[in-house]
């Protein structure tokens, strides 16, 4: 990785068990490492990433809490650490660093009660943080963003007892804040609802092109201002389905400049409902 080792004690050393951490630093904007390389400092321990891949491990006391990501030209950024233990190596994945900060806003819900989830991990661009024990609400602070950016920032959501989700952070920001309304969690054992991965499906036509790369946005109420979710399609025939609870709901095929709108209504957690073929115009 090429990686040069800095600081008190160059690499763990000098304050007996160590945790070994390791993760790369990319930008926002571009999913690209930065140029000149970041400085990952945790304590009095720092490393410098390599300018290719934006790598970085580090030696550090599993008593640290926070890393602070040092970019030129940057603001500096500041990242919880999981709880560590001595002699494990965490890898912390990607920690995004950008020319702006904002926080981002949401509340944990279970999908079948509606009720708040609390302590659920929430992470997107290498921030972490629980949601609220009462109100399953969450913030995560000191966001990297970017207006002009080509990436549609993808979170995760984690609580034992349900299926991990991911959610995308693609919101208008306002005040520095972006919100990202409810973000629904399955439990693991539930055999309620019809069988992954879901209960809506159809296909989506783009003409001249495959489907990858599609959008779909969930609004629910159909009159909402901000959608409770979006889905990605990965897949060149544009088949989806979708899990959505019992309620209305407006659904927005979006790629490129082409784009479709469905309404629908799910009256039981058992129905099928079949869409048919969605045409972007």
């Amino acid at each position: 990785m090429g990686l040069l080792l800095t600081g008190c004690g160059g690499g763990g050393g000098g304050f007996g068990p160590s945790t070994l951490l390791q993760g790369r630093v990319v930008l926002v904007g571009t999913g690209q490492p930065p140029n000149p390389a970041a400085t990952v400092i945790v304590g009095g321990q720092s490393v410098t990433t390599s300018t290719q891949e934006g790598a970085f491990q580090l030696r550090v006391p599993p008593t640290a809490t926070q890393l602070l990501v040092r970019t030129p030209g940057l603001p500096d950024f500041t990242f919880t650490l999981p709880p560590l233990q001595a002699g494990q190596t965490v890898d912390l994945g990607d920690l995004y660093v950008g020319a702006q900060t904002i926080s981002v806003q949401g509340r944990i819900v279970d999908a079948l009660t509606q009720q708040p989830v609390g302590e659920a991990v929430v992470s997107l661009l290498g921030q972490r943080a629980l949601s609220n024990p009462t109100t399953g609400r969450f913030t995560l602070n000191g966001v990297a963003y970017d207006p002009e950016g080509v990436l549609d920032p993808e979170g995760e959501v984690q609580k034992t007892g349900y299926i991990p989700r991911r959610f995308l952070a693609d919101q208008p920001v306002i005040d520095g804040v972006m919100e990202v309304g409810d973000l629904l969690l399955l439990r693991e054992t539930d055999d309620n609802p019809p069988g992954q991965p879901g209960n809506v499906r159809g296909v989506v036509q783009v003409p001249l092109s495959d489907a990858v790369g599609v959008r779909i946005d969930i609004y629910t109420p159909p009159d909402a201002l901000i959608a409770s979710e979006s889905v990605i399609l990965s897949q060149p025939s544009g088949e989806f389905q979708l899990w959505l609870l019992p309620g209305e709901y407006r659904l927005v095929f979006t790629k490129e400049s082409r784009t479709a709108t469905r309404t629908l209504t799910v009256n039981s957690l058992t129905q099928q409902i079949d869409l048919g073929t969605v045409a972007l115009q």
